[in-house]
């Protein structure tokens, strides 16, 4: 197990330099992985739907650098769901129960993270605010609580003409998709205005504790779940256009139907063991991209810290791979850097056309 005590707030360096730890792995070399990883599976939106709660508990999520607020579910809601339901908890492992109070251990192939908002994500939301980047079908790799999936898809549903979109979603634990990754979703719908008609319409006849509030991006709160809003959701997306999917399991097993304009993922390259799997998917994902900085699709990008202190990783040891990846050849450029304390920066990756020569 390894655990990362980064939070949204930035540490101190000079603790994150004590963390430093013996069992680094050499730059040049990539370890392989001997781990048992769960295929990739499809989680259907009428399941996400159903594992909604009966009230969403959320707060508001400021986006530093800019004026965007997201409402994200309360992670302690999110913990009362996960012990409240049988089910859900006779399917996780006994020792996977406790990374929901503590989000930020890791133990590959077991739990990934997801739990936790990482301020790489954030990153990633105030650059797509800047950059009005191709987003008709897009790839959020590694989402845990899908920050930046959930500020495109507000985006979207906040403007008056907008083109389809295709927006899917992938996360190791299917738990996570169905306690975070989604209610986070569901909530940037609500606070649209395309959950006006049947607010109108619930509230005219629901009992005091159960009519839906005004969204108010401002302010804490608590959401009453009914079938019926699942259903104004449901054909929302439908009337707009918009394609939501889900993704549980390994990298490795991601099957690719058709390239995607716009591949996002962030503090996903801390293991070195993983290198391998992450960047051949985003290879696959995006591969119809070229070296050509003037073209806005078929590229990845790629939040991370500088170096990841203790496990291994880092932005160095991920350039170099995808630079020598064995069948497509990778372009790696800086988009976007924060050079204070612990150092981070977005990275843009477009890739040539396959070799058969390399």
């Amino acid at each position: 197990m390894f655990k990362f005590d980064f939070d949204i707030e930035e540490a101190d360096p000079s603790e994150v330099l004590q963390s430093i730890s013996s069992s680094s792995y050499p730059s040049d070399k990539l370890p392989e992985t001997t781990l048992a990883y769960d295929p990739s599976t499809e989680i259907d939106l009428s399941i996400l739907l159903d594992a909604l709660p009966s009230q969403l508990s959320y707060s508001p999520l400021s986006i530093p650098g800019t004026n965007i607020v997201l409402a994200r579910r309360d992670l302690f809601d999110a913990r009362f769901q996960l012990i409240s339901d049988s089910e859900e908890r006779e399917a996780l492992e006994e020792r996977a129960m406790k990374y929901i109070d503590d989000p930020s251990d890791i133990v590959p192939a077991v739990y990934e993270g997801g739990f936790k908002t990482w301020e790489c994500s954030l990153d990633l939301v105030q650059y797509l605010d800047i950059e009005r980047l191709a987003d008709r079908r897009v790839l959020e790799v590694g989402c845990g609580t899908g920050i930046p999936s959930a500020f495109l898809l507000q985006r979207h549903l906040f403007q008056e003409k907008s083109e389809p979109m295709e927006l899917h979603l992938q996360d190791y634990n299917a738990t996570v998709l169905k306690l975070v990754t989604f209610p986070n979703l569901f909530l940037a719908w609500y606070m649209s205005p395309h959950s006006r008609p049947i607010r109108d319409t619930h509230n005219d006849s629901a009992p005091p504790d159960e009519k839906l509030a005004e969204p108010n991006l401002g302010i804490a709160g608590e959401l009453y779940i009914s079938e019926s809003l699942k259903s104004a959701f449901f054909q929302s997306l439908k009337e707009r256009n918009v394609e939501l999917k889900f993704f549980s399991g390994s990298w490795s097993t991601f099957i690719v139907s058709k390239p995607y304009d716009l591949v996002l993922t962030s503090e996903t390259i801390y293991r070195l063991e993983s290198l391998p799997d992450l960047i051949g998917l985003l290879a696959r994902a995006a591969k119809e991209g070229a070296l050509d900085s003037s073209l806005k699709d078929g590229i990845a990008l790629v939040a991370a810290k500088v170096l990841y202190f203790g496990v291994g990783g880092g932005i160095a040891d991920f350039i170099s791979a995808v630079e020598s990846w064995e069948t497509h050849q990778g372009s790696v450029e800086t988009v976007w850097e924060k050079k204070e304390g612990v150092g981070r920066k977005i990275l843009k990756v477009l890739w040539q056309e396959e070799t058969s020569d390399r």
